[in-house]
């Protein structure tokens, strides 16, 4: 009997989109880790899923090879496949990365940017402060996505668009962490407010200066949480 996050993978595959194999099974695979469904820890059964969806073991070790040149399986000796855990490592490669980026797109919006855009970007930094103060928090999620995605239509650069809303989804994963206070919201919402001070003035250091200083804020946070989330599953092992 198969559990329901197998039941939950095996649905979401469909070959009738006439892409290889190996595509559709690495794309369904790599949704379910990032989204949570195939629980870290677990095993990839190879034949298994080849059994279950009548294709050969190639297409499906394929995809898996695939998935650990990404680090999201690990292949353990006389074990198999596993779903790797977040480590504090990857979380700081992750940012590391994202600083990396989103320094360049606020570059590439400040030579885009018009009075249009500011006047949009401050509406929504002003729905994210209402949205708060009425706690709503699913509400100022969607708005920090909306700034973001915004911000990647104002820099016109396509292919660091693609790089970015790949890099989202692994930070889709540390959305609970690194927002995880009322605090923290409230202060991410005031270093959104200040990258969009320095897009009006053109200011080009002080906007770097931002950027940074807002993503190196929010990795803090998630490893500040990250570390006592630990702690407290060791602690609570040990009782």
């Amino acid at each position: 009997m198969k559990y329901d996050y197998e039941q939950k993978i095996l649905s979401s595959i469909d070959f009738s989109q006439g892409r290889p194999f190996q595509d559709i099974l690495y794309v369904a695979l790599r949704n379910a880790i990032i989204n949570g469904t195939f629980p870290l820890g677990e095993r990839i059964n190879e034949k298994s899923l080849a059994i279950q969806l009548s294709i050969s073991r190639t297409p499906v070790r394929q995809a898996i090879a695939r998935l650990s040149k990404e680090g999201l399986v690990q292949a353990i000796p006389n074990h198999g496949v596993i779903i790797n855990n977040i480590s504090l490592s990857s979380i700081k490669e992750i940012f590391r990365i994202r600083k990396a980026l989103e320094i360049i797109l606020f570059e590439a919006c400040l030579e885009n940017v018009t009075d249009q855009d500011i006047l949009h970007f401050e509406s929504l930094c002003s729905q994210m402060m209402q949205a708060e103060e009425l706690d709503k928090m699913e509400e100022v999620f969607l708005l920090f996505s909306e700034y973001n995605t915004y911000a990647m239509k104002v820099s016109n650069m396509p292919r660091l668009t693609v790089l970015l809303e790949q890099l989202s989804e692994y930070l889709k994963n540390f959305r609970s962490y690194s927002f995880y206070s009322k605090e923290r919201r409230l202060r991410a919402i005031y270093e959104h407010t200040r990258i969009i001070e320095h897009l009006r003035n053109h200011d080009s250091n002080l906007l770097a200066q931002a950027v940074e200083q807002h993503i190196g804020n929010s990795e803090q946070e998630t490893i500040d949480r990250f570390i006592e989330n630990n702690r407290l599953e060791n602690d609570n092992k040990n009782d």
